[in-house]
Formats: structure tokens, C-alpha cells, sequence
């Protein structure tokens, strides 16, 4: 199964670069510039609007693990074509309602296809393709996320700014489609094997020198689904996922919070892309530091980011600058969400049933959007400032703390998965 020249790891790496470049930093990381402009325009508050982003993350919540069965069972370029017409389609239709109901409705196929194309499809395809450097992988492909929203945030500010909320709907969601769709067909393949080839690196396994984690035995571990999700483990690896990304999904309300400083939708739209460029630096450097120092040093020094982030927010005044700044390095926090939730269900349990595993830890993400993205914008709605939201960040950021330190202790090993108490 040798093969010579360029490894269609790396066409494969790009498709992933791609999908996840316009689903996650177009579609998803637009979508709070479109709050304000659509809550005035259709007479709603942002509060009751954003419900339409917690009834996404409900769906993902009920759907992820369904997805993640049918992605080990379907060619992924079937679903990542399906993920296309769910979510970048519904995205679209958006703008063509006016009744804050159709943003209720289409939530739900829009969820359905972003848990394919954004939650799953990259660290699943990672996983098969790459043995050597996972965690470098998956901080670039999340990297490129970041650089693409830096790019599509600051455009469709503009473009809202010009055309109008509709317009910019119909535009963002038919290139993100037509990206997709091609993508999918011409540079995703479902396993090395298709191909005629060993993962990326597994040679270098079968010799020794695989990576760091590797080496310390940690990935010899074969958990099956079932008893991983039953184990302490699971369940405090869910609530750090909760509380981390309690405080991520607050890049949804920096326009917003953004005003209340005084400033204008063009200069929000371009906090958020340094937010996205902050997401991308992250997702490079929390992939090499994890590979390098290991996951749970590196968890706790994005919760330290977390709060410095949030006690600058408190204090910051009205300077574009500073919140640019803040906004910068609350992109450094919310990179690594994504990037180390497939590293940690991975050195907690292995590869063995790691696609279903690893869905079921990537339902933490959406169960915090279910609640916090709403509750933050009535806060809001009722305050007219965001004190309470950002006092709010600061104890989740310590709950996981306490979540990551008691779950790295009750991790799984070879001889099984503690439960929380051991006689």
C-alpha cells in the first residue's frame, strides 16, 4: 500500500479547509451581524430572535448522534452534499421571510446540516486520514475557519450595510452551497483505504515514532461507546464543553455589545475578524502546544485567556482598539472548543467507537447555545448592557476549570473507566 509523491491526505485536508471555511466562518460566524438589522426590520427583539440560534443548537443537540452514525455508515461526500442543501440552502431562504416564526422553522434543517459540515465532518476525516500530528491538523483546518469568518464577517458587515439583510442572506448562503457541493465531489474521499493508502503517518507508527500521545500509551486505550458514556469521565468532559463554550458563543452578541460601546456596525464587523483572526492563530497554536505540552495544561491556559478576556470587557471603555483587542483575544478562547473536544475524546477513550464517542461530546457545544445565546440576549434586552452576561463568563469559565481537573483524574485507562465514586 505504499505509495510516492504528494499524499491525498492533503486534497483531502483542503476539502476539509474549505467546507468548514464557508460553513463555519460564513454561515455560522455571520450570523450575529444579521440580529440587530433583522430584529429592526421585522418589529421583534434580539432576544426573541435569537431563540431561532438556540432551536439550532436543541436539533444539534438531538440530531448530532444520529449524524455521526450515519457518517460512519454513508460516504461522506454524500453527506457533506446533504449537509450543503440543509444548512447553506435554508440559510439562504432567510432571506426571503419576514415573520421571526420562519427563522424558528428553518432552524431546524439548517442545525441538521451544520452538524454534518461543521461539527463532524472535519476531526472525523482528521482522525482517518492523519496518525502523525492529529492535533496540528485539526488547529489548521479550525485556522482556516478563523481566516475565512475574518474575510466573510468584515464583507457581509459591508454588505448588509449596502444591500440590506436579504440580499447579503442570498448571497452568503449560495456561495457557501456552490463551495460545498464542489468540494465534497472533487477532494473529499471517505477513508485512506479508498484510496489504496495508510493514513498519513501510520508508517512512522508501525516503526515507533508515532506522536507524543502515542508514545505514552494513552491512545492504546479501546473504550467502546457505551461504557465511555457512562463513565465520570464522559459526563465531566460534557459540562467542560458546557462551560467553555458558554463563554465562545458570547462572539454571537460582540456586535450587539459592540453598540453599547458606542460603536458602529462597520467597526463590529471588524472586531469579529480579528475575533476570527485570533481563532485562527489559536487554532494553529493550541493544536502544536497539545501535541507538545498536552491537553490539559493547554485547557487551562485558555481558561486563563477566558479571563483576562472577560475582566477586560468589564473594564474596557469606548476605544475601538481595546474592544478589537478583547475581541482578538476572545477569538484565542474560542478556538480551542473545537480543536481540543476531538483531542480529549480521543486521549480519554480511544479510537474504538471515537466517531459516535465524539459525537456525543460535541452535543456540550449546542447545549450551551441552547440556553446562553437567548438568556444573553434578554439580559440584554432587559439591562441594556451586558454586565451580568460577562459576570456570568467568569463562573463558567470557572466550572471548567473544576470540570476538566476532576475529569482528567477519572479519565479511562486500559483497565476501564472510573465512575465517579470508587469503592
Amino acid at each position: 500500500m505504499k505509495k510516492t509523491g504528494l499524499h491525498y491526505c492533503w486534497l483531502v485536508l483542503a476539502g476539509i479547509i474549505l467546507i468548514r471555511g464557508f460553513a463555519g466562518g460564513g454561515i455560522n460566524m455571520t450570523s450575529g451581524l444579521f440580529l440587530a438589522p433583522v430584529a429592526a426590520d421585522i418589529g421583534v427583539g434580539i432576544g426573541s430572535l435569537s431563540i431561532y440560534l438556540s432551536i439550532t443548537s436543541v436539533v444539534m443537540v438531538l440530531w448530532l448522534p444520529t449524524a455521526g452514525k450515519l457518517i460512519n455508515k454513508y460516504d461522506i461526500r454524500i453527506m457533506a452534499i446533504v449537509g450543503a442543501v440543509l444548512q447553506a440552502l435554508s440559510f439562504a431562504a432567510l432571506g426571503l421571510m419576514d415573520s421571526v416564526y420562519a427563522w424558528y422553522l428553518l432552524a431546524v434543517p439548517t442545525a441538521m446540516g451544520a452538524s454534518i459540515v461543521v461539527s463532524l465532518l472535519g476531526p472525523i476525516l482528521i482522525n482517518r486520514w492523519f496518525v502523525k500530528n492529529a492535533g496540528l491538523m485539526l488547529g489548521i483546518q479550525m485556522a482556516f475557519v478563523g481566516l475565512f469568518g475574518a474575510v466573510l464577517q468584515p464583507f457581509t458587515s459591508v454588505l448588509i450595510a449596502a444591500e440590506g439583510w436579504r440580499y447579503s442572506y442570498f448571497i452568503i448562503g449560495g456561495m457557501t452551497f456552490v463551495v460545498i457541493i464542489g468540494a465534497a465531489l472533487l477532494l473529499l474521499r471517505n477513508k485512506p483505504e479508498d484510496k489504496g493508502l495508510l493514513p498519513y503517518g501510520a508508517d512512522l507508527e508501525d516503526r515507533g515514532e508515532g506522536t507524543a500521545e502515542k508514545t505514552s500509551g494513552q491512545e492504546s486505550i479501546e473504550i467502546p461507546e457505551k461504557e465511555a458514556i457512562r463513565s465520570a469521565s464522559f459526563v465531566l468532559l460534557l459540562l467542560f464543553m458546557i462551560a467553555i463554550t458558554g463563554v465562545g458563543v458570547f462572539t454571537q452578541h460582540i456586535p450587539t455589545f459592540g453598540g453599547t460601546r458606542g460603536l458602529t456596525i462597520e467597526e463590529t464587523g471588524k472586531a469579529l475578524a480579528f475575533a476570527s483572526v485570533g481563532n485562527a492563530i489559536g487554532s494553529i497554536a493550541i493544536g502544536v502546544i497539545s501535541d507538545r505540552i498536552g491537553s490539559l495544561k493547554t485547557c487551562f491556559g485558555i481558561i486563563g485567556l477566558g479571563l483576562i478576556t472577560v475582566v477586560g470587557f468589564m473594564i474596557s471603555g469606548h476605544s475601538f482598539i481595546v474592544f478589537g483587542l478583547l475581541s482578538f483575544v476572545h477569538g484565542l478562547v474560542t478556538s480551542g472548543i473545537m480543536v481540543l473536544a476531538p483531542i480529549l475524546t480521543i486521549t480519554f477513550y480511544g479510537k474504538k467507537d471515537y466517531e459516535k464517542i465524539y459525537a456525543k461530546v460535541s452535543m456540550g457545544a449546542p447545549l450551551a447555545s441552547i440556553i446562553l445565546i437567548p438568556v444573553y440576549g434578554f439580559i440584554y434586552d432587559l439591562t441594556k448592557n451586558y454586565t451580568l452576561v460577562l459576570a456570568g463568563m467568569i463562573l463558567l469559565l470557572l466550572i471548567a476549570a473544576f470540570c476538566i481537573t476532576a475529569g482528567w483524574k477519572k479519565r479511562c485507562t486500559a483497565a476501564g473507566c472510573p465512575a465517579f465514586r470508587t469503592k
